[in-house]
């Protein structure tokens, strides 16, 4: 990078850095304000998680899905939804029998009446 130097009114280089401001906060903006926490409502959540917007709504009211709630808007963390979606796995036939005769060795017998 060349070094130059210019010269500049007081005007121009407010918006210099006003825009190098704006520029580095667009460009971080994960780590500022509501971006941080990656939040998303109901349209977003259902977009990221593939599923209609009423099957979100029934998930929210029986407390099935992670969300927050304030007043009458419903929110969501898109690291919430992606740790509940993790939370979702479903055992292979193999790993139940395993589980299983795990469960069978380790208990204890009891008493036969």
């Amino acid at each position: 990078m060349e070094n130059k130097i210019f010269i500049a009114t007081k005007q121009d280089l407010e918006q210099l850095i006003e825009e190098s401001v704006d520029k580095a906060f667009a460009k971080n903006s994960n780590s500022f304000g509501k971006k941080a926490l990656d939040m998303m409502n109901v349209e977003q959540a259902s977009d990221f998680l593939n599923l209609a917007m009423a099957t979100i709504y029934d998930k929210t009211s029986k407390n099935m899905i992670p969300h927050k709630k304030k007043g009458n808007k419903l929110y969501f963390i898109r690291a919430e939804l992606e740790k509940w979606i993790l939370e979702g796995d479903v055992k292979t036939d193999s790993q139940l029998e395993e589980m299983a005769l795990d469960y069978v060795m380790r208990k204890p017998f009891g008493k036969v009446r």
